[in-house]
């Protein structure tokens, strides 16, 4: 960083700071495949209204989660 005189301003040589990179985006396929692989039944189980509250819930939880999340499918 070059000498600054009583008169400069600092923050001129600072660089910017840098963007965040961009967060991954899924198709709906995607979200329907990995929401149905929290499904702990066979795909013509009748679930009541907790049951599927309780499944989107566990899905939310592990969205992002490296073994399980929505990434690896």
């Amino acid at each position: 960083m070059p000498l600054l005189t009583e008169h400069e301003d600092p923050s001129r040589y600072t660089a910017p700071p840098d963007s965040d990179p961009d967060q991954p985006t899924y198709l709906l396929s995607q979200i329907l495949r990995y929401v149905e692989s929290c499904c702990p039944h066979p795909y013509n189980h009748h679930y009541t209204i907790e049951e599927i509250r309780e499944i989107l819930l566990d899905a939310s939880r592990y969205l992002t989660d490296e073994e399980t999340g929505i990434s690896t499918l």
